[in-house]
């Protein structure tokens, strides 16, 4: 199989990272709980992911959630009260909208949606036109998982900093392929998944804080502290943990994020090689017709054969060319109604540190061959 499927979980594992994953599974014990001598080896481990995220991010606090769209419901559920404003955005993911419009439908909140410009990308003069005095958050993905598009989050954090409004940024495909500084950039809550980019381990998400927050939990248990109390308590990170962490997946994202940062301008420069010459052979077929802008260089482009539902040439290169993509709409329904993509979706081929010469030149083929039929 030739796997163009990196926008939903990364192909390429490290190998470090599984040999510390088998280690911690075989000699498996509950840190943060017990305080025999295993426990307390597995609990520094924990610790010691949180620190190399911290320092990637320059945030200030981590929480460990099982995905990205854990750690978004936690701030989406956990800070915004009734009479709060939110704004965000037509390119976000169902994380973000469902959350959001479940809470506006419930009289919580009330919701402004921003369309992006033509280049796809969301204007932060939209942005700031768009808050108001009840603003209690802007809700913004650093990359869209549609088109690839890099969103100026530095310049909307900036501008919801100003007005003293706290910015939560989605960033499952971000990383490694735009740099954050969590203090710099004004971003407040970052929302990141272990599995993609980071090349980690399926079941790692985190949530980094810029600043220690007040956030309601959005699960209440055993922290293994304040255990005398039947109420949850206030100290961070423990209160928004709940219950026993993936230890075994954690140890994994450790050294995933430690591999990632080490290789990150050699992963970057790959993709950006081979995503261009993709979007070069794509953009001169005649047949096909490509949403993604030229210049996106995340390795994410999304594409229709035209006149074929997407999910007939997603199951044409599976099937006849053992090729790998996503089609559909992404789990993202209103960028693709943005796109006019609602009723038969888009082909989705994500490029990864897996992926070779060989595999996009067999994959031009096929498009190109499938797009004549």
């Amino acid at each position: 199989m030739i796997y163009f499927d990196n926008s939903a979980t990364s192909r390429y594992k490290p190998k470090k990272m599984l040999d510390e994953m088998v280690k911690e599974l075989s000699d498996s014990a509950n840190g943060g709980r017990s305080a025999h001598g295993d426990a307390l080896k597995t609990a520094l481990k924990i610790s010691s992911c949180r620190s190399v995220l911290c320092d990637y991010l320059n945030a200030n606090e981590i929480i460990f959630t099982k995905n990205c769209t854990e750690a978004i419901n936690i701030v989406l559920f956990g800070i915004l009260k009734h009479g709060d404003h939110v704004v965000t955005t037509v390119t976000e993911h169902n994380a973000v909208l469902r959350p959001l419009f479940a809470l506006e439908k419930a009289g919580v909140i009330t919701l402004s949606v921003i369309n992006p410009d033509r280049n796809l990308k969301i204007n932060p003069c939209h942005v700031a036109k768009t808050i108001k005095e009840n603003t209690a958050l802007v809700a913004l993905n650093a990359v869209s998982n549609v088109t690839g598009v890099i969103n100026d989050f530095e310049k909307i954090g900036r501008i919801a900093a100003e007005r003293k409004v706290p910015l939560l940024l989605d960033a499952a495909q971000a990383l490694p392929h735009v740099k954050i500084n969590m203090k710099a950039q004004n971003i407040s809550y970052l929302a990141g998944a272990g599995h993609k980019g980071l090349h980690g381990p399926q079941g790692t998400g985190f949530l980094a804080l810029n600043k220690m927050s007040d956030i309601n939990p959005l699960i209440y248990g055993g922290t293994g502290t304040n255990s005398d109390s039947v109420y949850q308590p206030h100290n961070l990170p423990e209160s928004l943990e709940a219950g026993t962490l993936n230890a075994a997946g954690i140890v994994g994202l450790r050294e995933s994020v430690k591999w990632t940062i080490k290789n990150a301008d050699k992963i970057n420069a790959k993709i950006s090689r081979l995503s261009g010459r993709l979007m070069f052979a794509l953009k001169n077929m005649r047949n096909v017709e490509v949403y993604t802008p030229v210049g996106v260089d995340t390795g994410v482009i999304s594409f229709n054969v035209k006149d074929a539902d997407s999910t007939t040439v997603a199951d044409i290169l599976d099937k006849k060319y053992g090729i790998a993509v996503r089609a559909g709409l992404h789990c993202a329904p209103l960028i693709h109604n943005h796109l006019g993509t609602l009723e038969k979706g888009a082909v989705r081929i994500s490029v990864g540190y897996n992926n070779k010469n060989s595999d996009v030149e067999k994959l031009i083929d096929a498009i190109r061959e499938i797009s004549k039929s």
